[in-house]
């Protein structure tokens, strides 16, 4: 590392990696088409899913679950092909979404962390400039705060709703084909049940009332999650159809419960189910070892349930997406609002011997994203410039006209999505397990995937060569010196060393 590099502070340092100007500093006619009223984008619609393996979609050339309607976005927008997530877990990853902040940062590094409420978010920014602020469904707050949003729907709206129901969506729960832990707490804090664990004293009235059940789910479509979200994302639309509205509509799925409704779950038959294989471990960190350990020792039927029940679940969230977007279009909003879909991380589905995220290989990290304003942004177009998602705050900052705020991490690339040609970052970054002795931390470039881990073997991959990240490269001779730079880049970016998270030896 030069001494240059050394006497960076870390908000040069993300300035000086940034490869692209911000829109404010762009030539004036590219700047000019936001500058009156009439010209900015009247409304934002933030599509969120949960667990969304990127390239499951039709639009990315995998037919392995048809998504239509996600597709039909696709079509009218510019689809990032190379974006990550800057923490696989949910609660993190949200946290740094809403703030523009790291996760080392924000201090919400696991799904049971609360963001501090004094923590300006991009609904606080929206708010101050005159938009309704809605967040309908999973944001993973885990508290009472609704952190700058004005109009908010989640888990408790929904068990509200169906009342004696929810003892079914306990079951689901308590169904996980990964954990029986969860038969017997029925305490899963990703999935809403309980969404303030601190209401219910410890001890939740379902644990020891549940029963088995089968892959789907025994509720109908409507009366789950994601038809709840999607039916009071469309009213709200109506609502606030002639308003200026910032609308963050928030689903589950294909996130667990692994239970589609029963028109999906037929779709996916357990039995029809393949397992990948799953290679070579001895070359990956010890603890990957022992979790790819862990997944294979629940046997193939198991592992099978899980992938029935994503890729059910992954389909019938897309009706969802279909019947939220569909409203848009009705209402003649499609031209007026920026629409964003995205998940907060994605799904390992079998790659390496690995189910679920919680790692920082490319299907966990990587998450889909798609910008759309027919009209104003590029249609059917693909970009493969490297992002990190959580800079959706400050492009949809500029995006809308205004400065981004001095104070957040995240870069704005909204340069990428009015030039789809353009060029990305040239390093992206991501953590992982910051609370314990086993942290990792990643860098990638365009070519390169570089991953340290603490007291472990550190990974290497060309994803250039090696695009399923099977081949650790760590100790190849020709590829030290570039395994070098890649590792004082992610040591300026942030040094382990100063993890204040890490429980003391």
């Amino acid at each position: 590392m030069s001494q240059i590099q050394k006497k960076l502070s870390r908000k040069q340092f993300l300035q000086l990696t940034a490869s692209a100007p911000s829109l404010s500093a762009l030539s004036t006619p590219l700047r000019a088409q936001f500058d009156s009223e009439s010209d900015r984008p009247a409304n934002v619609l933030i599509i969120m899913t949960d667990q969304h393996r990127r390239n499951y979609m039709g639009a990315a050339g995998n037919p392995i679950v048809p998504t239509p309607n996600i597709d039909r976005i696709a079509s009218r927008g510019v689809r990032f092909t190379n974006a990550i997530c800057p923490y696989p877990v949910c609660a993190a990853s949200r946290a740094s979404l809403l703030t523009g902040l790291y996760p080392h940062t924000t201090g919400v590094i696991n799904n049971t962390d609360l963001l501090n409420c004094r923590t300006p978010t991009v609904a606080d920014h929206f708010a101050k400039r005159g938009y309704h602020t809605g967040l309908i469904g999973k944001m993973h707050f885990n508290d009472a705060h609704t952190h700058g949003f004005q109009y908010f729907l989640g888990f408790n709206d929904w068990f509200m709703y169906l009342g004696p129901n929810v003892q079914s969506y306990a079951d689901e729960i308590a169904n996980h084909p990964l954990g029986d832990v969860f038969f017997k707490t029925v305490n899963d804090d990703g999935s809403g049940l309980p969404e303030l664990p601190s209401v219910w004293g410890g001890k939740l009235p379902w644990a020891g009332h549940v029963k088995r059940i089968g892959l789907a789910s025994e509720l109908p479509p409507e009366d789950t999650f994601d038809g709840f979200v999607a039916r009071e994302s469309c009213r709200f639309l109506e609502r606030y159809s002639k308003d200026q509205f910032f609308l963050v509509a928030s689903f589950l799925r294909p996130h667990p419960p692994l239970h589609p409704p029963k028109e999906w779950a037929a779709n996916y038959p357990v039995e029809a189910m393949d397992l990948r294989p799953v290679g070579e471990i001895a070359q990956y960190p010890k603890w990957i070892q022992r979790n790819i350990a862990r997944y294979q020792g629940l046997g193939p039927e198991r592992l099978k349930q899980h992938r029935a029940g994503y890729l059910g679940n992954l389909s019938f969230v897309d009706t969802c997406v279909g019947e939220l977007y569909q409203t848009l279009v009705r209402l003649g909003l499609e031209k007026d609002t920026i629409v964003v879909y995205t998940a907060d991380h994605g799904e390992m589905d079998g790659d390496h011997g690995l189910y679920q995220k919680f790692c920082l290989f490319e299907p966990s990290v990587g998450v889909p994203l798609i910008v759309s304003q027919p009209g104003t942004i590029p249609e059917n177009k693909v970009s493969d410039a490297l992002v990190e998602y959580f800079g959706i705050y400050p492009t949809l900052t500029e995006l809308t006209g205004a400065s981004v705020p001095t104070e957040i991490e995240s870069r704005s690339f909204a340069r990428l999505v009015l030039n789809p040609n353009a060029h990305g970052e040239e390093a992206i970054f991501s953590e992982y397990n910051l609370r314990s002795n086993t942290d990792c931390y990643m860098i990638r470039n365009r070519r390169y995937k570089y991953i340290y881990n603490r007291d472990d073997v550190a990974e290497f991959y060309d994803l250039e060569a090696d695009a399923e990240e099977n081949h650790n490269r760590v100790a190849d001779p020709g590829l030290a010196q570039v395994q070098k730079q890649m590792h004082d880049q992610l040591i300026t970016w942030y040094d382990p060393a100063s993890n204040p998270y890490r429980p003391m030896k």
